[in-house]
């Protein structure tokens, strides 16, 4: 693994641990207010499918399972996620991503059900216009990003950063073209209706071939930003593969059915792109699978207690309500009227299945989804914690993870005493401002290169002067 490689992963740890007390906590509240606000849209779309339109109905379907989970799954996960790393990029991608695809289901869903013969709605028209500059930015962009940034919530290098813009313009174009060309939005459901803004002749069929084209550039995109994925999983150690390993496998299944779906190939178009929306909604599941097996973003013991907890109320939810209505009935069999003592007999049921319940949900979920109890548990935890701060290589990444912390720089690298580089933050190579060493002496292991600040300001003395006592210590604990 090359240097540079080495710096991916004090990279998220610099900028996701940035943030103020007060910062992290505002941000908190606002992942987890739009994470509910995302449940909220998939709760929207369920009823008014329920209301019995034919023309908007939830079918038990790829494409209407794959679309409600990925309004669910995504911000979930990335709520989730930000609770611990407020400032990760990945996390508020999915969040953006899952409100996107949402809002696009709830507009068009309004649109279908207030168009006539039934009784219109206002703005109906309106919100089928608006609901189709939705899905696509959502599910080939903003994938595109996550993909670009997954795990280390920064690109592979600068040589990737064309690939953001490709995403970004193909988007910009195919809203731009959904919004002027002369397109029927639902040919089965509305017969008739078109884009009320379409453009006439030659220049709406230009449209027409603009959206079409930023589809396939989009789907470049999507394709590079898998590739980047792959190659950061062949060049990455073996924690960091373990965590992109799912992910891997699931996009390239989901970028390949959807790539495949753009092309008219027949009666299973359909099943085609539901399978690409499963297998992108899958995503989220991939990273959890990282989060509690291997520790990315370190919220491994954040999950286990979701997953306790939440099936806990799942459970006694469910058991509180069949107890209500089986007690009510056994009271109007016996006495001909209900009775309070139904509900009260209930909630003592309910209460004494509390702590058994509980225990054993932990050691379910425990045996899956907790860290500690894998693969030697808190033995190999203090293992790795100590080769982190005494191996060479671990312990130059920790260095210049804080060092970067601390200091604030453009760049740095630890290089060791023959000049190799062991590690870096930042953009390197920089202009070198100061040189500390690793240890004492002859007993110096190697130096630390500091790059001048961001900001353009001379390096604060007291903070050089604490990083420089650390690097020492650092250089001590990696001899010994």
């Amino acid at each position: 693994m090359s240097a540079s490689e080495s710096a991916l992963s004090p990279t998220l740890d610099v900028q996701s641990d940035a943030a103020s007390p007060a910062l992290a906590r505002r941000l908190r509240r606002i992942a987890t207010a739009l994470a509910i606000a995302a449940i909220g849209e998939a709760v929207g779309i369920v009823l008014i499918s329920a209301k019995g339109d034919p023309r908007f109905r939830l079918e038990p379907n790829l494409i209407s399972i794959g679309f409600v989970a990925t309004v669910v799954l995504f911000p979930s996960m990335g709520a989730l996620i930000l609770q611990r790393r407020p400032l990760t990029r990945v996390a508020w991608l999915m969040i953006a991503l899952g409100l996107a695809v949402g809002f696009g289901l709830v507009t068009y869903a309004y649109g279908v059900v207030g168009m006539p013969p039934a009784a219109p709605l206002p703005l109906a028209l309106v919100s089928l216009v608006v609901s189709q500059l939705f899905f696509v930015p959502a599910i080939g962009a903003v994938t595109t990003l996550i993909l670009l940034l997954y795990p280390t919530d920064s690109l592979l290098s600068d040589r990737w950063r064309p690939v953001v813009w490709i995403a970004i313009a193909a988007s910009a174009a195919y809203v731009i073209a959904t919004l002027f060309r002369p397109s029927q939005f639902d040919s089965v459901n509305l017969p008739g209706v078109t884009n009320p803004l379409g453009a006439p002749g030659s220049l709406g069929a230009a449209f027409g071939l603009l959206a079409d084209f930023s589809n396939l550039v989009g789907l470049g995109g999507l394709i590079l930003a898998v590739s980047s994925l792959v190659l950061r999983y062949r060049r990455a150690d073996p924690i960091v593969a373990a965590q992109i390993r799912w992910l891997a496998l699931v996009a390239v299944f989901a970028v390949t059915a959807l790539g495949v779906s753009l092309f008219p190939i027949g009666p299973i178009d359909d099943v085609i792109f539901g399978l690409g929306l499963v297998f992108a909604a899958c995503m989220p599941i991939a990273i959890g699978i990282a989060i509690t097996r291997y520790r990315l973003y370190d919220i491994d013991r954040l999950i286990n207690r979701a997953l306790v907890y939440g099936s806990l109320t799942a459970i006694l939810a469910g058991t509180f309500t069949a107890g209500i209505g089986l007690a009510q009935r056994l009271f109007i069999a016996v006495t001909r009227e209900t009775s309070d003592a139904a509900i009260v007999l209930t909630t003592l049921v309910v209460a004494t299945l509390y702590t058994p319940l509980r225990k054993r949900l932990e050691s379910i979920i425990d045996r899956w989804f907790k860290y500690e109890s894998r693969e030697f548990g808190a033995y190999r935890a203090e293992l790795e914690s100590y080769l982190s701060l005494s191996e060479p290589g671990a312990a130059a990444r920790r260095l210049a993870k804080e060092a970067a912390k601390e200091l604030d720089p453009v760049g740095l690298a630890i290089v060791d005493r023959s000049g190799a580089v062991l590690a870096t933050a930042g953009l390197w190579p920089q202009p070198i401002s100061m040189r500390l060493p690793l240890g004492r002496g002859e007993a110096s292991i190697g130096t630390l290169l500091v790059g001048p600040r961001r900001d353009g300001h001379p390096h604060d003395a007291r903070e050089v002067e604490e990083v420089a006592e650390l690097a020492v210590l650092v250089g001590t604990a990696a001899r010994g």
